[in-house]
């Protein structure tokens, strides 16, 4: 009976023990078991109401939409840029030629207001440019003897711009020279650039050349805007020079924003000419 009533003691001590371990055991189920479940948590989140889920989807679109327009509008904004320097770059070249027809003509059509002797003049220079220069060296000077001269220039640069250059260059320093090598320079920069380049390096330094390498840049602009810019630098009077400059970097910066930006950074332009073409929009 001892024996039996000891081990009823030692069974219960253990029943005891267990009991006490068990009780934290429950403390934890029960706080587990009082929180909400995670699937309905997550349920909450990922499943809104239908309303939310249609809001979004116009949002979405929306987005979408102002994108698609905003692309198109970049888009249209370099078209009308190179569009807008194409039209700046014909319409001072019309201008530039306007102006001269109307004193003088074009190469088979004096103008109606020409004098007997630019129009014998041009006849001439239809069918020999040479004799038409020896006839219109020996008349009086005077404008009559410029009108006459500047239109065997235009015609025989049609034929032998070679020829026309190398007699501009025997006239005298003046606005007829001027004149004339600026008629020779547009005319022959629109056909060979390359021979009126090698031309134009051979002049010396003076307002001729300004004028010559001017009209160079009016016809080069068209179709190599860096070499037009290039040559515009070169002009010596300063005034001159900055308005050739700021005018064909403008076209360049519309046509080409970031390739003229990069030329015009290294390059020594007149003052405040970089600063100007680098801050314009």
């Amino acid at each position: 009976m001892l024996v039996l009533a000891a081990a009823l003691v030692v069974v219960a001590g253990v029943v005891f023990r267990q009991e006490k371990e068990m009780d934290p055991l429950r403390a934890v189920i029960a706080e587990l078991t009082s929180l909400p479940r995670e699937g309905a948590a997550i349920s909450t989140v990922t499943n809104p109401p239908p309303a939310d889920i249609e809001e979004l989807r116009r949002e979405a679109a929306e987005v979408h939409r102002l994108r698609a327009e905003i692309t198109q509008l970049r888009r249209e904004k370099v078209e009308t840029s190179a569009l807008q320097a194409r039209i700046d770059k014909l319409a001072l070249d019309l201008n530039q030629r306007s102006d001269s027809i109307a004193v003088f003509g074009d190469f088979d059509h004096p103008a109606p207001n020409a004098s007997p002797l630019v129009l014998q003049a041009s006849s001439l220079a239809q069918s020999s440019p040479e004799e038409a220069a020896r006839w219109v060296a020996a008349l009086p000077p005077g404008k009559e003897q410029d009108r006459a001269v500047l239109a065997v220039i235009k015609h025989w640069t049609g034929t032998d711009a070679a020829a026309a250059a190398a007699w501009t260059t025997q006239f005298a320093e003046g606005p007829l020279r001027e004149q004339a090598m600026s008629v020779v320079a547009r005319q022959w920069g629109l056909r060979d650039w390359n021979a009126t380049a090698g031309w134009l390096e051979t002049l010396p330094a003076g307002a001729s050349r300004d004028a010559a390498i001017g009209a160079f840049v009016t016809s080069a602009d068209g179709y190599d805007i860096k070499l037009a810019l290039e040559w515009a630098n070169q002009i010596e009077d300063a005034e001159s020079r900055a308005m050739r400059v700021e005018g064909t970097g403008r076209r360049w910066l519309r046509e080409d924003n970031a390739g003229a930006r990069a030329w015009i950074e290294k390059a020594q332009l007149p003052p405040g000419v970089s600063e100007r073409l680098l801050s314009s929009k």
